[in-house]
């Protein structure tokens, strides 16, 4: 899951210090990937900040200071697709092409910021919220019967072939090119 942080416009430094603080934190301490973005309510569809939004593939924790449902409001108003919070997927789905990716199968949970005093208080939301979906996610997923006709004794990769001697050719062509390969120009 993705972590996408929508900076506030407000000129404050209170809220410029916990979002930096929180994406350090996030980085350095837990190692996740945070995205960037301008303030959610700026985004227009042809923005760059839409183009990185759109091009998140899978689920998103969507991190702003606006609540949930405004929040998603907003993401819908910038053209991002996706199921908020805990919407269940639409009954019936356009059908995509193979290999095409299908946003509305993205999940996209909200965090309203403006609920937590402390980046530390933050951390441990998203924490906790990600340990949350990979186990749903984990939980719906079965695991792959192992066939008892693998073996797991041989090698997982290819032996490289034997490199062939240097052996002259009967091919005029390649006789050509070898001598043109040994000339001095």
């Amino acid at each position: 899951m993705v972590i996408v942080l929508s900076q506030t416009e407000i000129p404050s430094t209170n809220h410029r210090d916990l979002e930096e603080e929180l994406v350090a934190i996030l980085l350095m301490k837990d190692g996740l990937e945070v995205s960037i973005i301008g303030d959610i309510r700026t985004i227009t569809p042809e923005s760059t900040d839409a183009l990185c939004l759109e091009g998140i593939r899978g689920d998103m924790l969507f991190v702003s200071w606006y609540p949930p449902k405004e929040a998603g409001e907003l993401l819908n108003d910038a053209g991002i697709v996706g199921r908020f919070d805990d919407s269940p997927p639409p009954a019936v789905l356009p059908i995509a092409a193979p290999g095409h990716y299908d946003p509305l199968q993205r999940r996209i949970e909200c965090l309203d910021l403006s609920q937590f005093g402390r980046p530390i208080d933050a951390r441990r939301v998203i924490l906790k919220s990600l340990a949350e979906i990979k186990k749903a996610t984990n939980s719906t997923k079965s695991p792959a019967p192992q066939s008892p006709a693998k073996s797991f004794d041989t090698p997982s990769f290819k032996p490289m072939p034997k490199r062939q001697l240097d052996t002259p050719t009967n091919d005029p062509l390649d006789s050509l090119l070898d001598a043109f390969e040994d000339m001095d120009l």
